[in-house]
């Protein structure tokens, strides 16, 4: 399956401020074209979305994509909670966990001086393209471009 992110930005915009109507956040849209494509909308709220919640937004957005009808090939439809360890791959989503606790992998030049290429720690800010982030006493200023891979890393 093939990841087509023209279609996600057009569903994307479609389904962003319908599902904000319902106390959700639309926090990523993917699109896998192949022999049985698949359309996955990852959507939250706080304090936590609930099936009660999935169930409304699948259903809200079955009805606007009918009518729309942004994918032009049939398709299946998941809409899902991001999870626990939810991954933060946009700047949009480290900006939507200040906060909260994250494991982070950095990208070999980025702090160099450091033997650990995997932190945790906690998502302080994030300003321009730079994260600023907590472990321990210390904060670090991390480029965005330099992470390689982060997840929320609750405590549980």
């Amino acid at each position: 399956m093939t990841e087509q992110p023209g279609i996600a930005e057009r569903v994307e915009r479609l389904l962003a401020d319908p599902i904000a109507g319902l106390g959700c956040r639309l926090l990523e849209v993917q699109f896998h074209e192949g022999a049985s494509s698949v359309l996955r909308l990852i959507v939250d709220r706080e304090p936590a979305v609930g099936l009660d919640e999935l169930s409304a937004v699948s259903e809200l957005a079955g009805r606007i994509l009918d009518v729309e009808d942004p994918i032009p090939q049939s398709y299946s439809l998941e809409v899902s909670s991001p999870g626990l360890l939810r991954p933060l791959r946009e700047r949009r989503h480290f900006e939507q966990s200040i906060g909260k606790l994250a494991r982070l992998t950095l990208a070999p030049e980025v702090l160099p001086e450091r033997r650990e290429r995997t932190l945790r720690g906690v998502i302080a800010a994030v300003e321009g393209e730079t994260l600023r982030f907590t472990v321990g006493e210390e904060t670090l200023e991390l480029p965005l471009e330099g992470i390689r891979a982060a997840r929320l890393d609750p405590d549980l």
